[in-house]
């Protein structure tokens, strides 16, 4: 049985970036083309409505990682369905182009544990809202191109990099501490340990 831990970091918790730097971006693309390769691919995308689920925005970051990490993560060690030892999977971003942040999150879930999954998310965050939320600040659906879904989480990309990972920048608005991340088995020392050989976004 796995023991790994997914953590809240608490770097840069309240800093402010207008765009998604050239480094975390290019850590996301990896992370997608990594999980493909482990048989693990990105294949539901859930958005979350903070704005709508009570949170304020500078709090979102930490609520999302905090959602992972001590709901989701715990939920999925515990979980009977969960007979492979899946590890938590997922890559997320934030944005806010009209003031609202909504959290963009690319997870790879079994059919028989995305169902459990989408039961408890809204019952998390209402634990950890601590009110209630409407069912639409949620929504979940199955991923059938995980490329242009990673480059649709990207879109808040600086432009000066968006060529680079064949992004189409798209202004996302201010964000409050990290706007980006992704699960410690897509993370860089991870892929050195598998031999993982970085690519551009062709092949």
């Amino acid at each position: 049985m796995w023991s790994g831990r997914e953590h809240v970091r608490n770097e840069g918790a309240l800093r402010k970036s207008q765009f998604i730097n050239r480094h975390p971006a290019v850590n996301i693309h990896h992370a997608r083309r990594y999980s493909e390769r482990e048989g693990i691919p990105f294949n539901w995308f859930v958005t979350i409505n903070f704005g709508l689920a009570g949170v304020p925005p500078e709090s979102a970051s930490h609520f999302l990682q905090k959602l992972l990490a001590q709901r989701f993560a715990p939920w999925l060690r515990r979980s009977p369905a969960n007979d492979n030892n899946l590890r938590p999977t997922y890559a997320w971003s934030l944005e806010a182009p009209y003031g609202t942040v909504s959290g963009h999150l690319l997870m790879h879930l079994p059919p028989k544990l995305a169902n459990a999954f989408r039961a408890h998310l809204r019952f998390w965050l209402e634990g950890l809202a601590g009110a209630a939320i409407p069912a639409h600040a949620i929504d979940m659906r199955p991923v059938y191109n995980p490329i242009g879904a990673t480059r649709y989480i990207l879109k808040g990309i600086a432009p000066t990099w968006a060529a680079h990972l064949a992004v189409d920048p798209v202004s996302q608005g201010k964000i409050v501490g990290k706007r980006t991340g992704f699960s410690r088995n897509l993370g860089p020392a991870a892929r050195r340990r598998k031999g993982y050989k970085p690519q551009r976004h062709r092949g």
